[in-house]
């Protein structure tokens, strides 16, 4: 592409980062006004059309060239491990990457983002419009107030594919032995999702849905395998403020524009916006980068959602349970549509050991008529059953993943070198609740697979499978203090980053840069709070709602 040509166009709006948002924003605003010169830079390539990434049951992308690898800085609540923080490097962003699960998470914390930043806009109900505009529902029966069935992204379920699963039954007979009942629909994305629900995935018959390609770029420009150094910025004339007039690309050329959008994702968005002059004054004098605008919570706010997998013992592998245990049913090809499981079991956590464990973080005891995780039920975890984890299907693997972190951690730069990924910081287990909240959901993990408690535990399971370097399995009779090191040695992320550009705290209620005219920030970074659910759903409808924002307020 002529990068003079480039160089030299007027663009109305230029988008740094092609990923989700990006490919939802552009794609929205050439909609809403098809004269409209938009640029969109992305550091990554276009993958939409190659067979091996919409088909991703045959490959492993994560790791693969379409990811950035980032690590984590080592993690001192996780045994000194740096953690594997996989991010999508490639037009559509993580949704060439993903597993594509469709999780919208709970009314409650969109309400609580919402009056975080005091606009209604971002609430539940907020959003709602937006979570239907962008999805095709697989039900028209099911909760029609809370599905679209007109949007881009087609959404299916174990149910609309056909490819229940032999364990289903007992596995949600398992979940009602221990008080978890199926929620209405089995639809766990329709605000309450605390019970069972069917897995939902953003797939077409299990064709991965790629951003970028569902919300076509026909009409923008798109610049691919290319960094973006910085955003200009400038003093305004004859003023004191500041505002965005472009960008700099890794190469030396500026490209100006009228409106620059950073859309990079939680880790690049802060790493860009410092490296533009735009953050903690102390941090960017480390690399002697001119502040132009101290703003010191540029980079911090960082939450991830914790995940821990476990490999359970099946007792008879001929039964047929598990994919390699040669039933033939799994040889349906439905069966390769998406994630081996039937379904998402969202629960909440004991508060008397929760009353403790606030008590312990914040010095004194909270009071659980107001205080936000106290005063309504919350979604603290997510479980799953994996009908895989051995080629001959002797075992079968549980996933927890901790959702509502109080942790906080950071980005900071390692270098004035864009090239250089900057130093991530989630800050995993960093709080009692969170260690609190990470031990009972494996307990009850334990109780529902390696106890005589369910169907499971007695009838087809034959406890935990161990693990490395611990002489004892899982089992309810471990004790706080080993299940404890097994979270240290075990827990991973599960590539969920957030609160980088804080709205409220960085961004405004617009998505503007505050103290920057003509910045704006889309993509998870702006999540006040975090959202318990797979945050692709509520990045999707957040830059659905941008783009209307954006295009009412042109001048």
């Amino acid at each position: 592409m002529d990068l003079s040509l480039i160089s030299t166009t007027p663009w109305d709006y230029i988008l740094v980062g092609g990923g989700l948002c990006a490919s939802v924003v552009s794609h929205r605003l050439l909609e809403f006004d098809s004269k409209l010169k938009i640029l969109v830079v992305e550091a990554g390539p276009n993958a939409n059309y190659r067979p091996d990434i919409v088909w991703p049951n045959s490959t492993n992308l994560i790791g693969g060239d379409f990811d950035w690898k980032y690590k984590t800085v080592k993690q001192s609540n996780l045994d000194n491990r740096s953690i594997d923080l996989p991010s999508g490097k490639a037009l559509g962003g993580g949704t060439v990457i993903n597993s594509g699960a469709w999780i919208r998470g709970d009314k409650f914390d969109y309400d609580l983002w919402g009056s975080t930043v005091n606009d209604s806009r971002w609430s539940y109900d907020g959003l709602l419009p937006f979570m239907r505009k962008s999805e095709s529902f697989w039900s028209e029966l099911i909760n029609r107030d809370q599905h679209g069935h007109c949007g881009p992204l087609p959404i299916q379920s174990v149910t609309s594919t056909n490819r229940e699963f032999p364990l289903r039954d007992r596995v949600l007979r398992a979940w009602a032995e221990l008080g978890i009942e199926a929620l209405p629909g089995f639809d766990g994305n329709a605000g309450n999702p605390l019970g069972v629900g069917d897995l939902q995935e953003n797939k077409n018959g299990g064709r991965r849905e790629i951003a970028a390609a569902v919300y076509p770029l026909k009409g923008v420009t798109v610049l691919t395998d290319t960094l973006v150094e910085k955003v200009l910025i400038e003093k305004i004339p004859h003023g004191t403020g500041l505002s965005a007039v472009g960008i700099k690309l890794a190469g030396g050329v500026e490209v100006r524009g009228r409106q620059t959008i950073l859309s990079a994702g939680a880790i690049r968005s802060p790493q860009v916006l410092m490296l533009s002059g735009i953050g903690p004054a102390e941090e960017l004098a480390k690399f002697d980068i001119p502040v132009l605008l101290d703003q010191p919570g540029v980079g911090r706010n960082l939450s991830d959602h914790g995940i821990l997998y476990h490999a359970w013992k099946v007792k008879d592998p001929s039964a047929g349970w598990a994919l390699g245990s040669g039933n033939p049913l799994f040889n349906k090809p439905q069966y390769g549509y998406g994630t081996p499981g039937d379904f998402i079991v969202s629960t909440d956590v004991s508060k008397n050991g929760l009353i403790a464990a606030i008590a312990e973080d914040e010095g004194a005891t909270p009071d659980p008529a107001t205080h936000p995780l106290l005063a309504n039920k919350r979604t603290f975890t997510e479980h799953m059953l994996i009908y895989a984890a051995a080629p001959d299907g002797s075992l079968i693997t549980s996933v927890l993943i901790t959702l509502l972190p109080t942790s906080r951690g950071s980005v900071k730069l390692s270098s004035a070198d864009i090239r250089d990924a900057p130093l991530i910081d989630p800050n995993y287990l960093g709080s009692a609740v969170d260690r609190y909240v990470a031990r009972e959901g494996l307990k009850l993990q334990v109780k529902y697979l390696g106890s005589d408690a369910t169907v499971i535990g007695r009838e087809i399971l034959d406890g935990e499978a161990g693990a490395p370097g611990f002489d004892e399995v899982l089992s309810v009779n471990s004790t706080d203090e080993y299940i404890d090191a097994r979270l240290r040695a075990a827990m991973g992320s599960t590539y969920h980053p957030m609160g980088t550009l804080a709205m409220g705290a960085v961004a405004d209620a617009d998505l503007k840069v505050k103290g920057v005219e003509n910045l704006r920030v889309v993509d998870t970074s702006v999540f006040p709070v975090p959202i318990t659910g797979h945050l692709q759903v509520a990045a999707f409808a957040m830059a659905e709602q941008a783009a209307q924002i954006i295009f009412a307020s042109r001048t």
